[in-house]
């Protein structure tokens, strides 16, 4: 495949990803995708393994966690589990689970409850003032 058409093939996909929203398809497959972008599934398997560095499902969890982080900070809201499987496109609660720690490094919960902290958390400057020199 020519490096234009690859091009052309990651535009297709990002469109695909960001407007149309695939992602959010429990059903979608690499199979599904290529269908959706008119190429190969052989060589959408390619584009991806050499552009991002990872293989399709791999690729497609990292987009579902990242979408879903981009929609929990942008609302400033705390889903619960099923809504966070529904809003990202995962079917299973332990993939969906191995996907949102191995990205973020804890758990759902334990994200909440960082991102929480780290919103409510205050630094209290203090001036040193000499109050008898005045």
């Amino acid at each position: 495949m020519e490096l234009e058409e690859q091009e052309d093939v990651i535009f297709k996909l990002n469109i695909a990803l960001d407007f149309k929203q695939v992602y959010k398809d429990p059903d979608l497959s690499l199979t599904k995708l290529a269908a959706l972008l008119g190429v190969h599934y052989g060589n959408l398997s390619k584009i991806i393994k050499n552009k991002y560095g990872v293989g399709f499902r791999k690729f497609l969890n990292e987009i579902r966690i990242k979408k879903l982080l981009d929609k929990i900070q942008l609302e400033a809201t705390q889903p619960n589990v099923e809504q966070c499987m529904e809003i990202s496109g995962f079917k299973s609660r332990v993939t969906f689970f191995n996907a949102f720690r191995s990205q973020t490094g804890t758990s759902l919960s334990g994200y909440y409850k960082k991102d929480f902290q780290s919103k409510n958390s205050k630094v209290i400057i203090f001036d040193s003032v000499d109050q008898e020199g005045k």
